[in-house]
């Protein structure tokens, strides 16, 4: 391997040629604070060769580079310079303008305007809403990435604005090649033009792209930043070379997976995804260990990473209706489904998310039927809800390799027999891990609910939804619709009444909002229950005689029977 370095300024590196952000790189992803930080390095530094890092590009073909390392620093600089540009004219300096904009955008070999930086994953937002001299205003499509270029943009366009008060306070001006260059606000963008365009970076070139690949995957060794899916990303498409001028087709699939994650607004969606997707078909990995087990997986074999990204791509869609049920496409048989995947999400659990995943895939490729499917989901809400949400119990790690486990089972299952085989483990499994009765009413028994104690409502108002008779078997009860009612009103805390009393489950019931807010109101508990049979509503299954008056005894035994119901309910008849 051929390694060149070599100190050089902004303006050298920017006359080189032009620079591709290539196909294993990640997006622009800095967010604010990055950004401020750069600007506030760049004016702070008062040398004028202030040295900002290292960037390592290699030469596809004269003056065209690729770039492994800088592209953040390479790509918040060009944004730098467009504000620059924007700022002259604005002062009506066109000439300068245009002096700043051959650092952006320069006629190439043919004399046809080409930009300096090339990002395609961006197109055509950062070339027209930012890079181009005159653009557009194209309707471009704003995902993630051009949301972030989008916000960097106007922080460093606020920051030179502030840097010189005087872009602030005048309108547009008609450019002229014959301006006042020597007007304070003109030469104190010149030289902050000047201080951009003189930092200093090591520059250092390889000779293929193969070296990128290499350089690119070791640069995390030396602590650059990256995230398991960037190294993913890198080894898989430095494995699957692109062999068509007008479609990378393996590129196109990453992109595709990344877009699944593109709304979720967890930054760490995409390598969740990877873990749980390897453990649910391959292997139980931690997150640290999973890119060396997929390295050795593809090894050298270019059919295993085609094979991989396949797989990826498929349960992408399937892993983004786990984290979005209410974004999926149901059909009305499949609404359960939804409703059993929101709920799972209401109890912030992730260790079923292996599992679940599997079973949607097997579903999706016909091995299970959505009966099948719902038994399952609900088997495993179930268990949560006893496991995490009443007793609090810790896995140590047993949760996740056993569902690893089982999960592949079910993706190496052929005949209907070996996926029944899989359902009765997932049964048995679940069963060993239940807590006993007196455990899970005891901890029942202690969750509170007030309109300043929120920590148990989830599981509360799941508790409560088991109390309303359905339609179907095991339908909870839309979480939306329907709020909490305490029977024995939050103000008489006031008159001395204690809160575990008020916030305990046995004195709350579930109604919709009206009823709540307008009709009960805080009326005594006696109006409260005579008003609910009035209306239908099902006091008998939620363990409730009307006609008793109520206080703490009543309370005190309704949150035992509700307890024993629900435990036998959830943990003893639902795994028989």
């Amino acid at each position: 391997m051929k390694i060149e370095a070599d100190d050089k300024e902004v303006q050298d590196i920017f006359s080189l040629g032009y620079f591709k952000i290539p196909r294993f790189q990640r997006p622009y992803s800095w967010g604010i604070d990055e950004v401020e930080s750069f600007w506030d390095d760049i004016i702070s530094e008062k040398s004028d060769n202030y040295f900002i890092g290292s960037m390592v590009a290699y030469q596809t073909q004269k003056p065209y580079f690729g770039i492994v390392d800088g592209q953040q620093r390479l790509t918040t600089i060009t944004l730098l310079l467009s504000v620059i540009r924007n700022g002259f004219l604005k002062l009506g300096e066109e000439n300068l303008a245009k002096g700043v904009h051959k650092y952006v955008e320069k006629a190439n070999i043919d004399n046809e305007e080409e930009f300096i930086l090339n990002s395609e994953t961006s197109f055509p937002y950062f070339q027209d809403h930012i890079q181009s001299y005159n653009g557009f205003n194209l309707d471009c499509e704003a995902g993630v990435e051009e949301k972030k270029l989008e916000v960097a943009f106007d922080i460093l366009t606020n920051k030179v604005s502030s840097y010189i008060p005087e872009l602030e306070d005048i309108g547009e001006v008609q450019p002229s090649l014959f301006t006042n260059h020597s007007s304070d606000p003109v030469v104190q963008l010149k030289e902050l033009r000047n201080k951009i365009l003189s930092l200093k970076l090591v520059f250092i070139q390889l000779d293929n792209e193969d070296d990128a690949y290499l350089i690119f995957e070791t640069l995390n060794a030396r602590g650059r930043d990256l995230t398991t899916s960037d190294l993913v990303k890198n080894l898989i498409l430095k494995k699957l070379k692109n062999k068509s001028c007008t479609l990378d087709q393996a590129k196109e699939k990453w992109n595709f997976i990344v877009k699944q994650f593109d709304d979720i607004g967890d930054s760490g969606a995409l390598d969740t995804f990877l873990l749980h997707f390897w453990l649910a078909q391959h292997e139980y990995s931690t997150d640290k260990r999973l890119f060396s087990k997929v390295k050795l997986f593809i090894a050298n074999d270019e059919d295993l990473a085609k094979t991989l990204i396949n797989d990826l791509s498929e349960s992408s869609k399937h892993y983004s209706n786990m984290l979005r049920p209410e974004s999926g496409r149901w059909s009305k048989d499949e609404q359960i489904i939804r409703t059993h995947l929101e709920t799972l999400n209401a109890f912030k659990v992730k260790q079923h998310s292996p599992m679940t995943l599997g079973l949607l895939k097997a579903y999706s490729d016909k091995k299970l039927s959505l009966k099948n499917l719902k038994g399952a989901l609900y088997k495993i809400e179930a268990f949560h809800y006893c496991f995490n949400s009443i007793t609090s119990q810790r896995s140590s790690g047993s949760i996740s390799t056993n569902y690893s486990r089982i999960a592949i089972l079910l993706n190496n299952a052929v005949e209907n027999s070996d996926v029944q085989k899989v359902l009765n483990e997932l049964n048995a499994f679940h069963k060993s891990k239940l807590p006993d009765e007196n455990e899970f009413v005891v901890k029942f028994s202690e969750l509170c609910y007030l309109s300043n104690k929120t920590k148990h409502k989830v599981a509360i108002r799941y508790a409560l939804s088991k109390l309303i008779p359905t339609n179907g078997n095991a339908l909870p009860v839309d979480f939306n619709n329907l709020t909490i009612e305490h029977l024995i009103p939050q103000t008489k805390i006031k008159d001395g009444l204690s809160e575990d009393l008020i916030g305990g489950i046995g004195n709350l019931v579930l109604v919709d909002k009206e009823t709540n807010s307008v009709t009960l109101g805080a009326k005594s508990p006696d109006d409260k229950l005579s008003i609910l049979d009035r209306m239908g509503f099902p006091l008998s299954s939620n363990f409730i005689e009307s006609s008793s008056p109520w206080g703490e005894s009543e309370v005190d035994e309704r949150t035992q029977k509700i307890g024993k119901y629900l435990y036998n309910l959830l943990c003893v008849s639902l795994f028989e």
